[in-house]
């Protein structure tokens, strides 16, 4: 009798998704810019923005990555803050402003999708460096899982906003990785990706079928 043994290959669990940008892809505009006034309100909104303007020259002299950016204006405008006031702005945020924002187009394809036998709510997911907060609230009211917003997180300790991202800013490869660690352990087959600018190249390149700039209705030339 043999003293080895048999050797089985572990199963595997591949989910495949549908994945969208948010920013520019299903709305005409950045939301976290329009956020950041949004919450802070004009004038505290216009004393942050200034006291920014030296970290935003760095950023266009290349001393420093858009990821730093992102960093810095999150201790401005949320260290210290309140987790409910954040939650309570970002839920109005969503029901008031974001529906101006989004394209037609865009929306009625992400209907058609949750209506789609081959995704459905189980396969369809924003993937976003804005963040989840209000986007969680967004997506909630269209029929999308709360828990299927892939977005840059704030850290919250004590019931209030330290002013770091817990984890990082989900733009260019770390959207890849975002959706990695969505999945992890297992696998995840990207069966469509949507986007619009460079952030998404990424993402869209690790994609079966991707489309960029898909709901931008150009006017028919006369």
């Amino acid at each position: 009798m043999s003293g080895t043994h048999p050797t089985f290959e572990k199963p595997t669990h591949e989910t495949a998704i549908y994945v969208f940008d948010f920013d520019g892809t299903i709305t005409t505009r950045d939301t976290f810019a329009l956020f950041l006034r949004y919450y802070a309100g004009t004038p505290r909104w216009a004393f942050n923005i200034l006291r920014l303007l030296p970290t935003f020259a760095a950023y266009k002299l290349d001393h420093i990555d858009r990821h730093d950016v992102k960093k810095a204006v999150i201790q401005r405008f949320f260290a210290g803050e309140s987790a409910e006031k954040l939650e309570s702005s970002a839920r109005d945020y969503a029901r008031d402003v974001i529906p101006g924002l989004i394209r037609p187009a865009a929306l009625e394809h992400i209907k058609a999708k949750l209506n789609d036998k081959n995704c459905g709510p189980e396969s369809l997911y924003i993937c976003s460096a804005s963040i989840g907060p209000y986007l969680r609230y967004w997506a909630s009211s269209c029929g999308i899982q709360e828990d299927h917003v892939m977005a840059t997180e704030l850290t919250v300790n004590e019931l209030r906003i330290t002013g770091t991202l817990a984890g990082y800013n989900v733009w260019g490869k770390n959207k890849v990785r975002r959706i990695l660690d969505q999945f992890a352990p297992h696998s995840v087959k990207i069966l469509e990706a949507y986007g619009d600018t460079r952030g998404d190249r990424e993402m869209l390149h690790a994609a079966k079928a991707s489309f960029f700039q898909p709901f931008r209705v150009t006017p028919i030339s006369r």
